[in-house]
Parts: structure tokens; sequence; C-alpha cells
């Protein structure tokens, strides 16, 4: 009699660690192993309105996925200089085109890539340290009004997808549709997100 008491005691202790260790598997789950997310930093002191006119300049790929994402969040009012964006031009070059164009804000697309200097990895053998950097500047005076950047823990390859992702996530932090941060967000949704109010300036 003794020993069946014990026994039961045992299968009960058996089941509920078992439950326990169940429980917890699917209360903790976690992305697969390799899979990283974008590290964003970012702020907004004053960001463009449906009505502002928006001056972009950066290297053709990186304009191209910002006049996109501005379409898609209803700024209309995109300009794109019908020179080469991608060229060199100084910061009061720049500031006095957009005081030609009638622009309300200047949005600067920075792109770098190196091949050191990864939280993860360095240096970066095959791959690259890439980041993204949007700023927003007035035209009276240069003044930075909002930033987002956007970057990778670990080296990338140097791939249109990924300068696109990265510039989303930048774009989407400089807005305030997500705070700055490593977020288990796919870099695709950055790039839809905002339809909705941005997050109030902190």
């Amino acid at each position: 009699m003794e020993r069946q008491k014990c026994s039961i005691k045992a299968l009960s202790f058996a089941c509920v660690l078992s439950s326990l260790l169940l429980f917890e598997g699917c209360t903790s789950k976690r992305p697969p192993t390799g899979i990283r997310f974008p590290i964003t930093h970012g702020f907004h002191a004053q960001i463009p309105g449906e009505h502002h006119r928006i001056l972009i300049w950066g290297d053709p790929l990186l304009t191209k996925t910002t006049e996109e994402w501005l379409r898609s969040h209803h700024d209309s009012h995109v300009l794109v200089p019908s020179q080469n964006p991608h060229q060199a031009l100084g910061r009061e070059a720049l500031l006095a085109l957009a005081g030609d164009l009638r622009a309300d804000f200047v949005l600067l697309l920075e792109r770098e890539e190196l091949k050191t200097g990864a939280l993860i990895e360095s240096p970066c053998d095959a791959g690259f340290n890439l980041s993204v950097t949007v700023r927003g500047l007035l035209p009276g005076n240069g003044e930075t009004v909002f930033r987002g950047s956007a970057y990778y823990p670990h080296c990338v390859e140097r791939t249109h997808e990924i300068v696109k992702n990265l510039t989303c996530q930048a774009l989407a932090t400089a807005w305030g549709f997500r705070p700055s941060g490593q977020l288990e967000i796919p870099s695709s949704l950055a790039c839809t997100a905002g339809q909705i109010t941005p997050a109030s300036i902190r």
C-alpha cells in the first residue's frame, strides 16, 4: 500500500513538471536561431504633414524607397530634383535648392557601408556592416528636426532588399511609428507601417 502511494506521488509530480515545462515552452517563444532584427535609433521634434512639400536627396535606391514610403503614408508633395540626387552637394547648396523649390522639409538620405564595426562580427568577411540614416532638415536654418537610423547587429549582404528594409526601418523610427531599439518586427512590415497616428513625442 505504501509503495502504491509513493508511485502515485511520483506520477503526479512528473505530470506537474511536464505541464510546467510545456507551459514555459509555449509562453517564451523566441525567433528561430539565426534571425536577427534591425536596431534603430531616432527622434522627432517636428515631422511633415500631408500638406508639406518634402525634398528628398540621396542615392537612387534610397530615394526610390523613400518616395514610395512617403506616398504610401499620404505625403503626396514629394519633390525629387531632376538632377542626379546621388551627386555630391554641399549642405548650403542643398538648402538653397530646397528654397528654390519651396520645400518645407529636406529629407537627407545617407547609406554607410563598412567592413568593420558590426556589433556581432568584425571584420566582415564577405559581408558588410550596413547602416541607413534619414535626416529631416528645415530649409531656412538647416536645423535637424527628425532623424532615424537602422542597421543590423551582424554583417549582411549588400543587396537592394536589405538596403530597402533598413531604409523603411529608419523612416518608421523617425516618424514615430516604431520606437528605437531592436524589436521583433520584420523589416517588410516597416515599409507598410504607419497607417495609424504616429506615437506621441516623448
